[in-house]
């Protein structure tokens, strides 16, 4: 194998449907790393045929070299470490660890939501009822930070504060007027997406034009992204 081949074979391919989904935190700490790296996009029509062709049946994966990872989680924690995205300390680390879980809790909440068939029928009580204690309780742990820094662990930039971006950009489409309440939320929020060269990748027609596939009742369409 020559030195072209190596160097091609390192680069990260992600695979993933051609939405945002749980592939947008992948892409966008490799955008904020200036890491080149290749899609493979799969249509839903696509997907019946080759589902059985990975592990689990699940999207994304993450391939770079030899390595196969297929849990998005997995995959954020990866990048967290090779970017050194995961904090200073052992009590980063798992502040880190921590506030990861908390907003797997918080996408699959508001993604059930999304995906329920009576959304129409539910989506003003979430939006009174739910929604705001879901936010209260996020706003709370992002001023835990001692460093008071903005960001949710330590002073700099870390693989969570782009999950955390990925789930307030879930909730800017459904209910920007909710979020507007949390003062702390959005200038987090904003600080993120000024960044450079997330910014760009926000611009650019890289990224996917939906939250979510066509499927969903909401969230599926760019109207709703």
């Amino acid at each position: 194998m020559t030195e072209s081949q190596t160097e091609e074979s390192l680069i990260p391919n992600v695979t993933y449907f051609n939405v945002r989904g749980r592939a947008e935190v992948i892409r966008i700490i490799l955008e904020e790393n200036s890491t080149a790296y290749t899609e493979r996009r799969i249509s839903i029509d696509e997907w019946p045929d080759v589902k059985s062709n990975f592990t689990f049946g699940q999207i994304p994966v993450y391939e770079e070299g030899g390595l196969l990872l297929n849990q998005p989680n997995a995959i954020y924690r990866y990048l967290g470490r090779k970017f050194d995205m995961y904090g200073d300390s052992m009590l980063e680390h798992v502040r880190c660890d921590m506030v990861q879980e908390i907003f797997v809790d918080a996408q699959n909440n508001i993604g059930d939501f999304y995906w329920n068939p009576e959304f129409e029928k539910l989506r003003d009580d979430y939006e009174k009822n739910e929604l705001p204690p879901l936010l209260t309780r996020i706003q709370d742990l992002l001023v835990t930070n001692p460093i008071d820094s903005g960001f949710w662990v330590g002073s700099r930039l870390s693989f969570v504060d782009i999950i955390a971006w990925h789930f307030l950009d879930h909730v800017r489409p459904f209910s920007m007027k909710t979020l507007q309440q949390f003062e702390k939320l959005c200038q987090f929020k904003e600080m993120i997406e000024s960044r450079p060269r997330i910014a760009a990748y926000l611009d650019s027609d890289r990224r996917p034009k939906t939250l979510t596939v066509s499927l969903s009742p909401f969230g599926g369409t760019p109207e709703t992204s």
